[in-house]
């Protein structure tokens, strides 16, 4: 009987701990988060006036207060870029994940990222980030290294 008991406390514990954890994530909102990424270029052609190329970069975000939304979560993301006759456009995705392992799922183009879903506590989350780059050196084996702050705002459904 102790065990039985000893189990229903545990996963009662769990199920009001992961609702606790939801609840922390507002419903809607505005922040700022810095995401520091590396980007590997996974593919290039290259055919004179125009160029085309796939890269996959990871980075972490960093909530600029140092805490709250979007703080401390890996992202891993893909992107496709064409220049052609010097004008530049790419697209791609991203999944951002936090240290609860719960993730939001993005895609973006050349000015913002846009939320279109998510797992946990980011399940039906929309949303806009536009974004400006921060260009850094370059990092070891020829990989660019880029500092992206983000201004989003979002709404959970």
């Amino acid at each position: 009987m102790k065990l039985e008991t000893g189990v229903l406390f545990a996963a009662a514990y769990l199920m009001i701990a992961a609702q606790s954890l939801a609840a922390d994530f507002p419903k809607s909102g505005e922040s700022e988060y810095d995401t520091y990424y590396v980007f590997e270029n996974l593919m290039t052609i290259d055919a004179g006036p125009a160029a085309s190329g796939i890269d996959d970069f990871t980075g972490i975000t960093r909530n600029v207060k140092g805490e709250g939304p979007f703080h401390d979560m890996s992202v891993h993301c893909l992107t496709h870029w064409t220049v052609i006759d010097e004008k530049f456009d790419l697209d791609g995705s991203c999944v951002e994940t936090d240290r609860d392992g719960d993730s939001v799922f993005t895609t973006f183009d050349d000015q913002a990222h846009y939320l279109v879903g998510g797992t946990g506590k980011y399940k039906g989350i929309t949303g806009k980030a536009p974004y400006t780059v921060d260009e850094l050196h370059k990092a070891v084996s020829d990989r660019s290294a880029r500092v992206v702050n983000h201004k989003v705002s979002w709404e959970v459904k």
